[in-house]
Order: C-alpha cells, then structure tokens, then sequence
C-alpha cells in the first residue's frame, strides 16, 4: 500500500456548475486538509486520541484509528508521536496487548488492564504498514509483536473455526450464562491480508472465514440483522446482557466487509440493504424484535458508512456531500474519514 498514492487520490477536479449559475463548484477537500482538521480536533501534541464524547479518554482503538489515518497521510511524525504515546502508556500487560482505556481522571490512568481487541488489531495493521511501506523494521517487529499476542491471547475454536474474542478476560464460555460472546465489530477484515505477512503463525484466512460465517449466521428477526453482541453458547443469538439492536457497535461492520472484502458482494448488499435500504438519508439503530428504528444515526460518519456500502453492493456513486468531514465528534468523524480512505482504496468508480 503507497500511503502518498491514497493521499493523492483525494484530489479531486473543480467540476462545473449549471450554465445558468456560470460558476464553479468547490473542490471536495483534499486528503492532507481532512487529516489536518482530523487531527487538529482529536489529536493532543503528545500524541493521544482524545475522544471527546466519553470525558476525554484515550483507548486503544482510538490511537490505532489515529495510527491507520497518520499512515495513510503518510504523516511520519504524528505517526511516531502515537505510537510512542500508545506503548508508554497503554502497553501496561504481560501478553503483549494494550490496556483498552486510559482516563485523565483516574489515578493511576489505566484501572482497567484488560483488552480491546479490535484496537490491538487496529494497532497491529498501522503498525505492519508503516513498518513495511516506510522501510521501518521497528515498526514490522512490534506489528509482529502484537498480532502473535492476538493469535495467542485473544483467538478460540469456536463452530465457525478461529473466533475473536472482544477481550482476553470477560467474554469466554465460563464468564456469563451465555458465553462465548462475540462483536462482529472486532473482525477487522481490511487488517487481515497485512497482519499475515508479519505473523504468519496466525490463521488470518480462518478468522477471515469465521467472520463471514457469523455474519450470515447472525441475521436476527424480521429485517435479519445482526445485534451489536452476539452469544456462541447455543448456536447464533443476541447476547442476553446487551441490548438487542443493531448499534454503535455493529454499524462498523459494513465498513470493514466493504473495505477488507470488496468480492464479497452479496453479503454487503445483504447487509446495507437491511439496515440502511437504498436512499441517503440518516440510516437507522434497529431494534432486532421489531425491526423498528430506535433512533437515527445522525452524524454524516454513518452515512458515509452507508454509502461506501451502497457503491461497494450496488456501484452507486458516493454523494458529494459526504466527501467533506464534520469534526465535531470522535467516533463519527473517524468512522467518516476511514470511509472515504476505503472508498479511494477499494471504489474510484463510485467517485
């Protein structure tokens, strides 16, 4: 992957408007612009992700987040200043996987040593490609470093083969009445293909086929949706701890289905098309009962989800509405940028 070729490609031509207006009509911003803003809004100048909307706490998701879209910047040095932040700071366990939360309140700042393990996963993938396109062998070594730990830590047989479990402690058969409990949220597909060239001891290709499976295992009531979290303990069903929707969680998956498996057509459409339909407009939370919307997503971070689904399902064109970002929240602008990254990767047709 060429971190200045995905750079470029968000420069996009003056178009122009009606005759009649006689006018031009603003460029979309490029990508260095968007980063800019991304990271003048997120990004405190010793390197922490500071996620606005839970007291300003930092986790390992975030930085890995940060990490990914400082790589695709191909900004070097907020790159170092993340990373160097994330291992003082987060790397407080012996197996090798960071602590998943880091709270400006707390004393000491990590209370909770346990995992996330889609953010060591997202580390790991900046990590591997920084490490490889950058010629760094620090970087490939601490990618290797963690995606081991992952392997080792953080993966068990389930029915679908390899499965992730969201964290090392909480979340196995003996911890709830219906554990294992699994997040499709966690299957990072765009990361696998990386992570197995630096750890190749890792059955990436099962765990890529295990999500898969669950995804079209997990199609619960009357729009067939899967729920945020999910138990393994008697087959497919939501977990009884959670609330049954399909929310802030799960809404990841369409991004990571469209971004990591782009041949996979038929599970997108699938996917979008029952929770987003056809029409840009805020897509809904689903209650998976009633297949009622609970509320809407109103930030355009989701519906730039949606429609990188749509172009990667369907080959509709992306709105040019969403080809700017609001940087007003965290997760909704980061979910944001990361769609158009994958869009430019994986969709120039839909531009």
């Amino acid at each position: 992957m060429n971190a200045l070729a995905v750079a470029t490609c968000f420069l996009v031509a003056l178009s122009v408007a009606a005759p009649s207006a006689a006018r031009a009509q603003q460029a979309p911003p490029s990508y260095a612009s968007l980063w800019s803003g991304y990271k003048h809004r997120f990004i405190a100048p010793e390197g922490r992700l500071v996620d606005d909307s839970a007291a300003n706490v930092s986790h390992s998701e975030g930085q890995g987040y940060a990490m990914l879209l400082a790589f695709f910047a191909d900004d070097r040095e907020t790159f170092a200043k993340l990373w160097s932040w994330t291992s003082a700071n987060l790397e407080a366990r012996p197996d090798g996987l960071a602590a998943w939360r880091w709270r400006p309140q707390d004393n000491p700042h990590v209370l909770d040593k346990n995992n996330a393990t889609d953010g060591d996963l997202l580390i790991a993938w900046a990590l591997a490609e920084a490490g490889k396109t950058w010629k760094n062998k620090d970087y490939t070594a601490s990618a290797r470093k963690i995606a081991l730990a992952i392997g080792e830590h953080a993966t068990y047989s389930s029915i679908f083969g390899p499965a992730l479990s969201p964290g090392v402690d909480g979340f196995g058969r003996d911890d709830g009445a219906d554990g294992p409990i699994v997040n499709l949220s966690y299957w990072v597909f765009p990361a696998f293909d990386a992570l197995a060239e630096v750890a190749p001891e890792v059955d990436w290709s099962g765990l890529r086929q295990s999500g898969l499976s669950l995804i079209d295992a997990a199609q619960f009531g009357p729009r067939r949706l899967p729920t945020d979290w999910i138990s393994l303990k008697y087959g497919v069903q939501p977990a009884a701890a959670f609330p049954r929707r399909f929310g802030y969680d799960v809404v990841r998956a369409p991004l990571y289905l469209a971004w990591g498996a782009p041949l996979e057509r038929v599970r997108i459409a699938a996917l979008v098309d029952a929770w987003a339909g056809s029409t840009d407009v805020p897509p809904p939370v689903v209650d998976i009962d009633s297949g009622s919307a609970v509320e809407t997503f109103g930030d355009k971070g989701y519906r730039a989800v949606a429609a990188l689904a749509r172009c990667a399902a369907h080959g509709v064109k992306f709105p040019e509405e969403l080809r700017s970002v609001a940087f007003d929240r965290y997760y909704s602008a980061t979910l944001h940028m990361l769609s158009l990254t994958a869009l430019k990767q994986r969709y120039p047709q839909c531009s």
